[in-house]
């Protein structure tokens, strides 16, 4: 039987895993899928989703051991998005956990029923929060 193509992950260079990993699972609600190291390529990788990496597309989180400390985001990176149930609920816990904002939650222009804010992770990567399923 075959099967069809997907995306499994993305791949994020972050500068501390376990502050990316808190980020992602405490205050965006995902689970820790898994963690691996490699030796030879100098890193260790932790995959975050939500769900299953066999079931949906999951984030994988590279602390590479030979990165320079002021490593920078590349200059073509845009955002991740993350459709959420209930967005002024979540935007409201991430202000309490001190989250920053680049766009206050707010109707799109397209559709003035759906919401969209944006928010930055611990390394400065841009995530597009809405509420169009």
């Amino acid at each position: 039987m075959s099967r069809a193509p997907r995306i499994r992950h993305t791949a994020l260079k972050v500068r501390n895993l376990d502050r990316s990993i808190d980020f992602y699972t405490r205050v965006l609600g995902m689970e820790l899928a898994r963690i691996r190291e490699s030796v030879p390529r100098q890193h260790k990788a932790a995959y975050v989703g939500y769900g299953t990496e066999r079931e949906t597309h999951a984030l994988e989180l590279v602390e590479d051991f030979t990165a320079p400390d002021n490593f920078e985001l590349g200059n073509l990176y845009w955002h991740i998005n993350i459709s959420v149930p209930d967005i002024d609920q979540l935007c409201a816990r991430l202000k309490t956990e001190g989250v920053v904002f680049t766009e206050e939650p707010a109707a799109t222009e397209s559709n003035p029923n759906c919401k969209i804010a944006f928010i930055r992770d611990p390394d400065g990567y841009e995530i597009e929060l809405t509420d169009i399923p």
